[in-house]
C-alpha cells in the first residue's frame, strides 16, 4: 500500500505504510510443520531464521512466524516482549525483502526463532533482523542465478 504526497513544483513522493497484517502471518499448522521439517535456516547471534521458498504467485509474497520458546525465556512477560520487539523490527524492515520476493517470483514462509536466554534491546533486535533478511536475500540471489 502506498500513500502519495504532493509537494510544491509538481513533485510526487511515494511513502510506504509499515504494517504487519493478519494475512502476512503464518498461521496454518500444515505450513508451520512444513517449514520446520523442510526449511533451511540461517543463524545470527541469538536468532534462527527458518525459511521455505515456493514457486507460487499467491499473495502475500511473504508469510512470517515469530517464536520465542518457553524453555529459553521462562516468564511470559519476557516472551511477549521479545515477540513484540521482533514483530516491530520485522515490520520496519520488511519492505526490502517483500520487494525482493515479488521480483524473484517466489513466495517465502519465514520463521524467526529467538534462542537467547535473556531479553535484548530493541536496537539489537532491529540490527539482527535486518542482518538476517539481508543474508537471506544474498543467499537466495546466489542460488537463483
Amino acid at each position: 500500500m502506498s500513500i502519495f504526497v504532493f509537494l510544491k513544483q509538481n513533485m510526487v513522493i511515494s511513502i510506504k505504510k509499515e504494517t504487519f497484517r493478519k494475512a502476512e502471518k503464518l498461521c496454518s499448522q500444515k505450513e508451520i510443520d512444513k517449514i520446520f521439517l523442510e526449511g533451511k535456516y540461517l543463524t545470527v547471534s541469538q536468532f534462527h531464521l527458518l525459511y521455505l521458498a515456493t514457486e507460487s504467485v499467491d499473495m502475500p509474497a511473504v508469510k512470517v512466524l515469530i517464536a520465542v520458546p518457553k524453555k529459553k525465556l521462562k516468564l511470559a512477560v519476557h516472551r511477549n516482549r521479545m515477540k513484540r520487539l521482533i514483530r516491530e523490527a520485522y515490520r520496519v524492515s520488511k519492505h526490502k525483502f517483500t520487494e525482493f520476493a515479488v521480483r524473484s517470483g517466489f513466495n517465502y514462509h519465514i520463521a524467526f526463532v529467538f534462542t537467547g536466554n535473556s531479553c535484548i534491546t530493541q536496537k539489537e533486535t532491529l540490527t539482527v533482523i535486518n542482518e538476517l533478511l539481508d543474508r537471506l536475500i544474498l543467499k537466495h540471489e546466489k542460488t537463483t542465478e
